[in-house]
């Protein structure tokens, strides 16, 4: 198993999720040990719990999450700390769809999606990039997770979309949410 996978999703079931154990509990409805022995890639999961596991990210973020682990494989610095790099691509490429005006912007609250108070996160605000490419069902997703007070800010005009991407990083936003 590749531990720049590993590592990506358990950053982002943190992000989402009230514990592991909500998750693999709740989700993939394996044991502890299981989901343990996974965690330290001494075996994989069955597909239907990769699937479940693909789908804590959109399509587009999933090709992103396997770039990522393939990169970590070949350069020290990804392999180092994936989360990382898996969160700069995003906002780099979020940063060139909202400057360019090729993505639409929609607001997401956990609270208004979610219903399962146990196990998510509550109040999560995600702001989500969507590219339509005129298609049936082949859109581009990109989801980030962000605080509330800056959906206010942003909504509000007191604060420019694009020049507050500009001005933080996926690691400034990290210490704000945590």
């Amino acid at each position: 198993m590749n531990n720049a996978l590993i590592t990506i999703v358990l950053y982002t079931i943190k992000e989402q999720y009230v514990s592991e154990k909500a998750f693999y509990a709740n989700q993939l409805g394996i044991s502890p040990q299981s989901w343990d022995r996974w965690k330290k890639g001494e075996h994989g999961l069955k597909p239907d719990n990769m699937y479940i596991l693909s789908k804590l990210f959109t399509d587009y973020e999933w090709m992103l999450v396997q770039k990522v682990c393939r990169n970590a494989e070949i350069l020290p610095e990804v392999a180092e700390n994936p989360v990382r790099e898996y969160h700069f691509l995003k906002y780099q490429i979020a940063k060139k769809w909202i400057a360019s005006g090729i993505a639409t912007i929609r607001w997401h609250s956990s609270e208004e999606t979610v219903h399962d108070s146990e196990t998510r996160k509550p109040a999560i605000t995600t702001l989500r990039l969507e590219m339509d490419y005129d298609f049936w069902s082949y859109k581009d997703i990109l989801d980030l997770r962000l605080p509330s007070v800056i959906r206010h800010q942003i909504e509000s005009k007191k604060v420019n979309l694009l020049e507050w991407i500009n001005k933080n990083s996926p690691d400034t936003i990290k210490e704000i949410i945590e």
